[in-house]
């Protein structure tokens, strides 16, 4: 059994000053690129091994590797909104041999408190924008559960 659980802060950049942020997984180089500006957001272009599987506009993003289980790669993503209602938003990405695929966001609009990843199921302690209430996030495949419950409104962590 593989369980690894991280304190975000500690493992992603406080802010989104970096325009490039590559990640080696185990097909290849998963790249974040960031392009034009559209008002304070900038628009970010991921690829894999080169081959583009997404695009997204945020203020900025980061992310990190949380590691390998069933022959998948699984990584965290962060995304800057840049406004004051809700400061960050997460997606979980899971890549394949054949597939990437980016969870809808998961709101982080007073931070994050852990992310723990557990044989391919990830769970994500968050704040609302309070920043004392709690929501828990359990991603396990396409099944999200937003505390306890399915996660009902789904928006989209790409803009494509």
């Amino acid at each position: 059994m593989f369980k690894k659980s991280i304190a975000l802060p500690l493992l992603i950049l406080s802010s989104f000053a970096n325009a490039e942020v590559n990640i080696n997984t185990s097909f290849g180089v998963f790249e974040i690129t960031e392009g034009e500006s559209v008002g304070i957001q900038k628009i970010q272009t991921y690829k894999l091994s080169n081959k583009v599987v997404g695009k997204s506009e945020w203020v900025g993003v980061d992310g990190k590797l949380l590691g390998l289980f069933d022959g998948k790669n699984y990584l965290v993503l962060r995304g800057g909104t840049g406004g004051s209602g809700c400061a960050e938003v997460l997606s979980i990405v899971k890549i394949s041999k054949d597939d990437v695929n980016f969870s809808p966001s998961l709101n982080a609009c007073g931070g994050v408190e852990n992310v723990e990843f557990n044989n391919g199921v990830i769970t994500v302690t968050a704040l609302e924008r309070d920043e004392k209430t709690r929501v828990k996030y359990t991603v396990n495949g396409e099944n999200i559960l937003e505390n306890g419950k399915n996660m009902i409104t789904k928006f989209g962590f790409l803009s494509n």
